[in-house]
């Protein structure tokens, strides 16, 4: 086997770990009854300092605002979240949990931090380390190669 058959079949392997990674959040979301859409969701109103935007949450996630604006709704109307307009851009909308909110969605991830700590934990350090190093080699060869 060449090295460029070498890279194909690391690549294939690389796609399938992928895909089975978001499998494995896709069905670890549907045992806690949202899909995993959601889940990102939530995870990123809770992470966004100093406040999030709806752009913010189509940005880090790549989803189009319509999908966002879908469950941001959704969340609204189960009286999950507040959308408060920003003074200084009107067009922007603050969105922060409610009470509602809070008691819906920390308990889930923090469920989900625990057993990706867990997950972590059954991983020796030198391995944590490679694979965030490594990670961090692949993206940074993709920016550079995607330009």
């Amino acid at each position: 086997m060449d090295n460029k058959e070498k890279i194909i079949e690391q690549i294939d392997s690389y796609y399938d770990s992928w895909f089975k990674m978001n499998s494995i959040y896709h069905d670890w979301a549907k045992r806690h009854s949202i899909d995993d859409t959601m889940l990102f969701v939530l995870y990123v109103i809770k992470n966004s300092v100093p406040y999030c935007t709806q752009n913010q949450i189509c940005n880090k996630l790549f989803l189009p605002k319509q999908t966002v604006s879908q469950i941001l709704s959704k969340l609204e109307k189960q009286g999950y979240i507040e959308k408060e307009i920003k003074a200084e851009d009107r067009r922007n909308k603050i969105i922060t949990f409610t009470e509602k909110g809070n008691c819906f969605a920390i308990p889930i991830l923090e469920k989900l931090k625990l057993a990706e700590i867990e997950a972590f934990s059954g991983i020796s350090y030198t391995h944590r380390v490679n694979i965030i190093e490594n990670l961090a080699v692949l993206t940074h060869a993709l920016s550079k190669k995607f330009k």
